[in-house]
């Protein structure tokens, strides 16, 4: 909520380099790209931002389109693209060397969705929703497959795919 993102070494238990700052509302999701060079975060403030891991920076402007808080964000297994999961009820695909959506946002949800994340092979998406749904999703033409996991009784805050399935 300080609307900053911190880098840590484990071994040393100490902060590596300066935050990463320019968020302008809470930071609520964080992940690495599959080669660690850049980061990937999540906001309150309604954008998705890409940041260069080693030197801290912003390598390109924010990812603008949601309308409503942004909850997660994380690459695809070859780094190409951006998965984003939003409070407006809509997940979007964003290409990395553009900052571009692809395609119209996924929509299908009824309720805030908490977390989106690519499957291993990069073929599917995965959502979580306050709707007490899991949804996959062909991440090529952002049509909902007709599998819906159903079961819980409560809003579900995240999924993801097992590393050796789809």
């Amino acid at each position: 909520d300080d609307k900053t993102i911190r880098i840590w070494d484990t071994m040393t238990k100490r902060q590596v380099g300066s935050p990463l700052e320019g968020h302008t509302e809470g930071v609520n999701s964080v992940s690495f790209s599959p080669d660690g060079i850049f980061i990937v975060s999540a906001s309150e403030d309604k954008t998705v931002r890409i940041w260069d891991a080693k030197t801290g920076m912003q390598v390109a402007s924010p990812l603008r389109g949601h309308t409503d808080g942004v909850n997660s964000a994380s690459f695809s297994p070859d780094g190409k693209y951006i998965v984003s999961a939003s409070e407006d009820e809509t997940i979007r695909i964003w290409d990395t060397r553009t900052g571009l959506q692809v395609g119209s946002p996924l929509i299908g949800r009824t309720g805030s969705v908490n977390s989106a994340s690519f499957s291993p092979d990069g073929k599917y998406i995965v959502s979580a929703s306050l709707d007490t749904m899991v949804r996959i999703w062909d991440a090529k033409t952002g049509q909902p497959l007709n599998v819906r996991l159903e079961g819980h009784t409560e809003p579900v805050y995240s999924a993801s795919f097992s590393p050796n399935e789809a």
